[in-house]
């Protein structure tokens, strides 16, 4: 992705008024795929031209092989769209409804014969056209109205089944999911963060257990001899910090081989950020992996929300708030035995278990995003006195960094 903070994004320009939001495509591993960039205006009355919402994403646009959806809701479906330069990866997405008007249905076909990648969202009210369907790369199909819902697998995955890759969204269940990717669902538009699933309770990984223990051991200060006893605990983890340590971002002269030299070079602050990720991302649970793609972008997003002016701890703080806001479901420990085990910040407690303090409206702000919600966007916006375009910024600087991340980790 572009490097979205050398960009007037600001409050101006057409992005200065609208919301981008975000949802990973998750595959039936769990694992994400590519993402949907949905851009909601938070003027209902106003609707720009396509073509313009399209021109301004091109300038943040993700540079990267995995396939992005944008959904423009509130644009004017016109002419417009056809002078957009998509992005290899683009994928445009066109409403059922709008392919009633028989122009739509011809601008569709000159999108595709200009290169322009297309998703047919909603499933139409009578069959389409063959030449019509086949411009479509996927289909997205709510769960309501997957006509396929209620057949057996068996007959899914003969005559009946669908010619168009298709997408599920609006999934309330894990279950939910396991069905659509029964019936042949490509991917997933995001996933039930709040499903009962995740609110199980269950003993703690090893390698939970381990970076939990680091984590108090480095926020106590303690000496280099108990760190590097703890990492020898889990090869694997100590492994991790050598490669980080040995990485390109280091540039360090010579090869670090020994844990405490590589705690001494990588710092107690770095490395308590480091292990925050890592007790993020450490269960073995595949049902847990979309929490964890969410949980490394929630950490970036309210850090770089609130980095303006704000010193390093309090961006630290930030950080740890959306990193950690779902522990419990990636753990299957409760927020009171978790931080039992590690003493955080007040300001994070009270954020994560009880929504209150100076913390909670970062963290109802990225929620509201990740459940597309212009009003919960604008109300959370309001509390914090940050303008629309400034968290479009610190949205699209988290998703960089992210996936950057998610190679290391």
């Amino acid at each position: 992705m572009n490097a979205p903070d050398k960009l007037q994004l600001g409050t101006g320009g057409v992005l200065g008024t609208l919301a981008i939001c975000y949802a990973p495509l998750i595959n039936a591993k769990r694992k994400a795929i590519g993402t949907r960039l949905t851009v909601i205006s938070m003027r209902p009355q106003d609707r720009p031209p396509i073509g313009a919402v399209l021109a301004a994403l091109n300038a943040v646009w993700p540079q990267s092989s995995a396939p992005i959806l944008v959904a423009p809701l509130d644009a004017e479906f016109d002419s417009s769209a056809a002078s957009w330069k998509a992005p290899p990866n683009a994928i445009l997405e066109i409403s059922s409804v709008a392919l009633r008007d028989p122009d739509v249905q011809l601008l569709t076909q000159r999108l595709f014969r200009d290169g322009k990648r297309l998703a047919l969202r909603g499933r139409p009210d009578s069959p389409l056209p063959p030449a019509l369907l086949a411009c479509f790369e996927y289909a997205l199909i709510h769960i309501a109205e997957d006509r396929r819902a209620g057949e057996e697998i068996a007959r899914v995955l003969g005559a009946s089944s669908r010619r168009l890759p298709f997408i599920i969204t609006g999934v309330q269940t894990v279950a939910d999911i396991d069905a659509a990717f029964a019936r042949g669902a490509a991917a997933s538009v995001g996933w039930p963060l709040d499903d009962a699933l995740h609110r199980q309770a269950r003993p703690l990984q090893p390698g939970q257990a381990v970076v939990l223990e680091l984590l108090r051991l480095v926020r106590d200060d303690a000496e280099l001899a108990k760190i590097e006893a703890t990492l020898k605990r889990d090869p694997a983890l100590a492994f991790k910090l050598l490669r980080l340590v040995n990485s390109a971002a280091f540039g360090l002269p010579v090869q670090i081989t020994s844990f405490q030299h590589a705690v001494m070079m990588l710092g107690y602050k770095k490395m308590m950020r480091w292990l925050s990720l890592l007790l993020a991302t450490a269960s073995k649970d595949a049902n847990t992996y979309p929490l964890m793609h969410a949980s490394i972008r929630r950490g970036l997003f309210l850090e770089y929300l609130g980095a303006a002016d704000a010193d390093a701890e309090l961006r630290d703080e930030l950080f740890i708030t959306g990193a950690f806001s779902m522990l419990d479901r990636i753990t299957g420990a409760s927020f009171e035995q978790l931080f039992e085990l590690i003493a955080l910040p007040e300001n994070v407690v009270d954020a994560i278990v009880q929504r209150r303090g100076p913390h909670a409206p970062f963290l109802n702000l990225i929620e509201a995003i990740e459940r597309s919600d212009p009003i919960g966007i604008a109300r959370q916006l309001d509390a914090l006195a940050v303008p629309v375009g400034a968290c479009n910024q610190a949205l699209l600087k988290a998703m960089a960094t992210a996936d950057t991340l998610d190679a290391d980790l």
